[in-house]
């Protein structure tokens, strides 16, 4: 299997969880507990650092969007 380069995310890309926890304004606590439960967005370990691609945590935040309160899942 070939890698094309071209589409490989580049490094600003790539999120640590204190990143994607300062973008979202929520604890790392939250996503290192969203990570285990496994209802977070995707993400990736290099080595034992996990790193969230930008464009997973954008489109995990579009699919939980609600308009009404009866809608709200608890995460």
């Amino acid at each position: 299997m070939e890698i094309d380069y071209k589409q490989w995310p580049t490094a600003e890309e790539w999120l640590t969880t204190t990143q994607l926890a300062g973008l979202t304004k929520t604890s790392r606590s939250f996503w290192d507990k969203a990570r285990v439960r496994g209802d977070g967005p995707p993400w990736i370990s290099f080595g034992n650092r996990p790193r969230y691609r930008r464009a997973d945590i954008e489109a995990w935040i579009i699919a939980r969007t609600i308009s009404s309160t009866s809608q709200r899942r608890r995460v």
